[in-house]
């Protein structure tokens, strides 16, 4: 069993692939296998990868597009490691970030997923949005919005196959949103690092900034909200909560209306007072205008 298996899905990115993959095969941290999906690309991204000389990329091509939550669920499945590692096909890896997950991991035995802070860049960037590492304040946001860029986890697949899970493929997009949402259902605890581990590229050709994407994946993250809201509310509570969010993160949100639902989170005494305090200082201090 190798320590780590890193998963990459990829559909077309022959421009900029290499330097993702070279990102992850120069890692300070070498005990690990890179399970690579090519969604059936019609450029030469496919030849690119053959052409790489290190026996440590385990390569598979779909006959046809099946979508990256497909190539997800398919990767944990073939994946070998005893953690799981997720990378996007246009990201950057910095070099010690796999020893730094590995090692964080290995001494917190009761986190079952996490992620690291990023840093932003490309044609489209904004400010990150990942800034908690506390995973009852984690939690929490979960909620509202979720605070992990999937690009940086890392996971236990020990606890995956305990408790039964795998990216829903009934989910093309916030596919990475559900699958945390199962994580807290079963008791995992979610965690981000605090160093700044991953490049996380913002550009026109990303699926989430697709505009025939972004309802799909607006529509998505609200069934993974109710959710996790129905922990605590009954149904008609949970449509008032989330017309209260309907604008949050998407920019230009109403810092009332998201105060009144945090409001409405805390009276039910599931989070301690120093986190919603916390959270709603954010607010107010417009942190969430991504």
């Amino acid at each position: 069993m190798v320590k780590l298996s890193v998963v990459m899905s990829t559909y077309n990115r022959a421009q900029i692939l290499l330097e993702t993959v070279n990102s992850v095969l120069n890692q300070s941290f070498a005990d690990f296998e890179f399970i690579i999906i090519d969604d059936s690309s019609t450029d030469n991204t496919n030849e690119l990868i053959k052409n790489i000389n290190d026996n440590r990329i385990r390569l598979y091509k779909n006959i046809e597009n099946r979508g990256c939550t497909f190539n997800y669920h398919t990767a944990q499945n073939l994946a070998n490691g005893k953690y799981i590692v997720h990378i996007d096909d246009d990201d950057i890896s910095l070099p010690d970030r796999f020893k730094i997950q590995y090692n964080y991991m290995e001494e917190n035995k009761n986190v079952a997923l996490s992620g690291t802070f990023i840093e932003t860049f490309g044609e489209n960037a904004r400010p990150s949005w990942v800034f908690y590492t506390d995973s009852d304040l984690i939690d929490f946001s979960m909620n509202i919005y979720n605070p992990i860029c999937h690009s940086s986890v890392i996971y236990r697949k020990s606890f995956m196959e305990l408790n039964n899970i795998n990216y829903n493929m009934n989910y093309i997009c916030s596919q990475d949103y559900e699958l945390y949402m199962k994580i807290l259902e079963n008791g995992g605890k979610i965690t981000n690092i605090a160093d700044t581990l991953v490049k996380y590229r913002m550009h026109s050709d990303r699926l989430t900034d697709n505009w025939q994407t972004q309802q799909i994946q607006i529509n998505n993250a609200e069934k993974v909200k109710k959710r996790l809201l129905s922990r605590m509310f009954n149904l008609e509570e949970i449509e008032h909560i989330m017309e209260l969010l309907k604008d949050f993160p998407f920019n230009n949100y109403n810092a009332e209306s998201v105060l009144e639902a945090v409001d409405l989170i805390a009276q039910k005494n599931k989070y301690k007072d120093e986190i919603i305090q916390l959270f709603k200082e954010d607010v107010k201090s417009g942190k969430y205008k991504f």
